[in-house]
């Protein structure tokens, strides 16, 4: 987990430090506000990595609440189906019973092909289903690989910034030590 670095300039030892090193005090004000700006423009704070991080953890809620939706509305949709099917099933039984004292011959060659029509309807059911799922997972994946990604680019962003701003730190120190020095 990254961890936040806290910088604190202490501007009024700094001027002192200057004045004694032989500085005058208007310009050592103004190395120390230099550095005060240098230091601490452009650094996220804890805050700013905070809200980052609610962000990602609500949207990541979000995501989940969805895909929890989804879940429960397909469960519905096949349980509403299997009632159907259950019901159609019931109703064709009741139908046969009534006529295969008479028609027996004839209600034979008709089941045969009404069941025919339901397996298939029940197959095709199956694989628009078995579609469906696989295509809202693959979906519900890539867009998590985006968040990843995100994040990632994120997180190299706000490394290569604090190595920016401590290789400026480093630069401008040995600036002032060779100017002092000299």
């Amino acid at each position: 987990m990254n961890q936040m670095i806290t910088a604190t300039f202490d501007t009024l030892a700094a001027v002192r430090n200057l004045e004694k090193a032989g500085m005058g005090t208007s310009q050592a004000e103004a190395v120390t506000e230099t550095i005060r700006v240098a230091v601490f423009q452009g650094v996220a704070t804890k805050e700013d990595l905070g809200e980052l991080r609610s962000g990602t953890k609500a949207d990541l809620g979000d995501l989940r609440s969805e895909i929890g939706k989804l879940r429960s509305e397909m469960k519905a949709e096949i349980g509403k189906l299997r009632a159907e099917m259950k019901a159609e099933i019931g109703e064709l039984r009741s139908e046969m019973k009534a006529e295969i004292g008479e028609l027996r011959s004839e209600m034979k060659a008709e089941i045969d092909e009404l069941r025919a029509e339901t397996k298939a309807d029940i197959a095709e059911l199956r694989a628009e289903m078995k579609a469906d799922i696989a295509e809202l997972r693959a979906e519900t994946k890539a867009e998590i690989g985006e968040l990843r990604v995100e994040i990632q680019k994120f997180r190299a962003d706000m490394t290569w910034r604090m190595v920016v701003v401590v290789g400026g730190l480093l630069g401008l120190f040995t600036a002032l030590d060779l100017f002092f020095l000299n």
